[in-house]
C-alpha cells in the first residue's frame, strides 16, 4: 500500500503519526540502500520517542542511591539507638527509608517523556501532576553522567538544558544508552533552529561534521595536579576537624611524645633538617592527592566541536559528557598559577548564559564551565580560544593595554605599611616582648607585593570586547563581549575620591564559574567615567548620562 493510500484511509478522528507512517513506507521497499536503512533506523527512533516512554527500571535503585547522604544521619541515629537498647531510632530510620523508596517508585511509575509537535513533553506525578513542555528549538544541552554502576548496567543520568536558567529543564534518572542516543538524535534532528552567532565565523564546519580540538594526556593531567592546590584543601579540612574535636580527643594527640622520642644530644641542625623534610613530605603528599583528583575527574578528556556545539567527554570512574553551544559563551578566562607558568601550562574557564555557578552544581555543569579546559600547553591557548570566538585575537600585541592610575603604587604601599603596623601590634600583644618584630619582618614582603600587584593590573578595550588582567601568583586574563554585557557601573569609595580614583565593573549574566570578575580598581576617575560611557554605548547602543 502506498503512502498516498494510507493518507486517504486515515480516519479524521485518529491522530496521525508521521514517524510511524514513514517507518511503514520504508519497510515496504524491498531494495533498501544503506542510506535508506539509516533513515529507517532514524524513523524507528523517532517513532519510539513519539509515544510516551518510561525511565529505565533501575532508576528506582539509582534514585534511592542519590539520597544516600540524606540517609546517613537517620542510619547513625538508628545504630546509636539500637546500641542503647532503644528501638525508636530504628523505627524512625526505617520510616524515612520507606518514604524515600516510595517517592522513587512513584517517580518511576508516573514519569513519562516524549517528543511531540517539536516539543519535549515530560509528565510526572500521580495526585499532583506536573507537565513540563520544552520546545525542541530551545534545547541547548543534553549532558550525561555515568558513574561506575551506570557503566556496568549500561545506563546514564541525562540532563536536558536550555539557555533560560541555572537548573536543568528536565533530569531523567536513568535511561539506557540506546535510549539516550535516540533522545539526542530526536531532539537535535527534529525542529531545532540553526545555531546563530553574534560574530563572523571563519571556522564554520559543514553540516554533520565534527572535529576533535583537544585531547589531554594522563601526563598533562599529572602535571596539572602537581601545579594545583586541590590536595591542599584537604589540609584545611583536617585542621578544621582537629580544632572541632573535644578536649578528650585532643588529649590523646600528645605532641610532647614526639619530642620525647628525639635523643637529648641530637644536634639542632639535624632537628631543623628533619622538620623541614617532614613538612616537604606532607606538602608532596597533598600534591599527590591533587594529581589523583585530576586523573579521576579528567581522565580521557576530549574537546570536540560538532557544527556550532562544543562537546566534552572525560572521567575515569564517573564519565561525564557535556555540551556547550558557542553562542551561549559570555565570558572566557585563562588562568595560570606560578607552577603552571613554570611548566608552560594554562587552563581555560568559561561562563555561559544561565550558567551561574553554585556550591553544589553537578559534575557535568562543573566540567563545562569551571573546568572547561583543565590544562593545556600555553602555546595552544590562542588556538582553542579561536574556536570559541573566531574574531578574537588572543595575543598581547592585539590589545592596547591601559595601566591603572599612576598614584596606585603609592596608595598600595601605604596600605602595606598600615598592614605591617597591625601585624606588629598584634604580635606585641600576643607574644610579648618581641612579637612586634613580626610586623617589621613582614614589611619588605608586603611592600614588594603591593608594587607587583599594582603592575599586574591591566585593562583593554577594542571594537567588540573588554579584557582585564590581574593577579601576581595566579595570573588571570578574562574577556567579555559587548553583546553579552548586562551591567556596567563605576564605584567610588571615600578613599577613591581622596585619591582621584574609581573602579570600573563590567558584569554578564553568569558571573561565578570563571572565578575572575572584570572589576578594575584604581583607575583614574576621568578614565573610568569615559570607559563607562564607551562600554554602555557599545553594549546598548545609546549614549549614557553619567550622574
Amino acid at each position: 500500500m502506498s503512502s498516498e493510500s494510507q493518507s486517504e484511509n486515515h480516519e479524521p478522528g485518529e491522530e496521525k503519526n508521521p514517524f510511524v507512517e514513514f517507518e511503514v513506507t520504508a519497510q515496504s521497499d524491498e531494495m533498501t540502500t544503506d542510506s535508506q536503512q539509516a533513515d529507517l533506523e532514524s524513523s524507528q527512533a523517532h517513532a519510539s520517542l513519539y509515544h510516551p516512554g518510561r525511565l529505565h527500571p533501575l532508576s528506582i535503585f539509582f534514585d534511592v542511591s542519590s539520597h544516600i547522604r540524606s540517609l546517613i544521619i537517620p542510619a547513625m541515629i538508628a545504630i546509636f539507638s539500637v546500641a542503647k537498647g532503644n528501638q525508636g531510632g530504628l523505627i524512625f530510620a526505617s520510616i524515612f527509608f520507606i518514604l524515600t523508596l516510595t517517592r522513587s517508585m512513584v517517580r518511576y511509575f508516573s514519569l513519562r517523556y516524549q517528543i511531540r509537535d517539536k516539543e519535549l513533553i515530560v509528565t510526572e506525578g500521580i495526585f499532583f501532576r506536573r507537565n513540563r513542555t520544552v520546545p525542541v528549538s530551545r534545547i541547548q544541552n543534553i549532558d550525561l553522567t555515568q558513574n561506575v554502576l551506570h557503566r556496568i548496567f549500561g545506563v546514564a543520568e541525562v540532563r536536558v538544558e536550555t539557555a533560560s536558567g541555572t537548573q536543568a529543564e528536565a533530569t531523567l534518572r536513568v535511561l539506557s544508552l540506546q535510549r539516550v542516543e535516540q533522545l539526542r538524535h530526536g531532539i537535535f534532528s527534529t525542529g531545532r533552529e540553526p545555531a546563530t552567532t553574534d560574530f563572523a565565523d571563519e571556522t564554520a564546519l559543514p553540516a554533520d561534521t565534527s572535529t576533535s580540538l583537544l585531547k589531554i594526556s594522563p601526563l598533562q593531567l599529572l602535571r596539572a595536579g602537581l601545579a594545583s592546590n586541590r590536595g591542599t584543601i584537604l589540609l584545611g579540612v583536617l585542621a578544621g576537624m582537629y580544632f572541632q574535636f573535644d578536649e578528650q580527643i585532643k588529649d590523646q594527640v600528645d605532641f610532647n611524645q614526639i619530642q620525647e622520642m628525639v635523643p637529648e644530644k641530637t644536634p639542632t641542625w639535624l632537628i631543623v633538617a628533619a622538620t623541614v623534610a617532614g613538612v616537604v613530605a606532607v606538602l608532596l603528599f597533598f600534591r599527590l592527592l591533587g594529581m589523583a583528583w585530576y586523573i579521576l575527574r579528567f581522565y580521557g578528556y576530549e574537546l570536540v566541536r560538532n557544527k556550532d556545539d562544543l562537546r566534552i567527554r572525560c572521567g575515569l570512574f564517573t564519565k561525564v559528557s557535556a555540551t556547550v553551544p558557542r553562542k551561549r559563551i559570555q565570558f572566557i578566562s585563562v588562568h595560570r598559577n606560578w607552577l603552571m607558568r613554570w611548566m608552560n601550562l594554562a587552563s581555560i574557564r568559561i561562563e555561559t548564559a544561565g550558567g551561574a555557578g553554585k556550591a553544589n552544581e553537578d559534575a557535568a555543569k562543573t566540567v563545562s564551565s569551571r573546568w572547561f579546559v583543565p590544562v593545556l600547553a600555553e602555546d595552544r591557548v590562542s588556538e582553542i580560544i579561536t574556536q570559541l570566538r573566531p574574531d578574537l585575537n588572543w595575543s598581547d600585541s592585539a590589545f592596547d593595554w591601559q595601566p591603572i592610575s599612576p598614584l596606585a603604587p603609592r596608595r598600595l604601599t601605604r596600605k602595606a605599611f598600615l598592614n605591617s603596623a597591625i601585624i606588629a601590634l598584634a604580635g606585641g600583644v600576643a607574644f610579648p616582648p618581641w612579637g612586634w618584630v613580626a610586623g617589621i619582618a613582614a614589611l619588605p614582603a608586603l611592600y614588594w607585593y603591593a608594587l607587583r600587584s599594582a603592575a599586574a593590573k591591566r585593562y583593554a578595550r577594542n571594537d567588540f570586547c573588554v579584557v582585564y588582567r590581574s593577579g601576581l601568583f595566579t595570573k588571570k586574563t578574562s574577556v567579555t563581549f559587548f553583546e553579552k554585557i548586562q551591567t556596567v557601573r563605576v564605584d567610588e569609595t571615600p578613599f577613591d575620591r581622596r585619591w582621584g580614583m574609581a573602579s570600573l565593573c563590567v558584569d554578564t549574566a553568569a558571573a561565578g564559574p570563571a572565578d575572575h570578575r572584570i572589576h578594575i580598581d584604581y583607575l583614574t576617575s576621568d578614565f573610568a567615567r569615559s570607559e563607562y560611557e564607551a562600554i554602555v554605548e557599545k553594549s546598548s547602543g545609546h549614549v549614557p548620562v553619567f550622574g
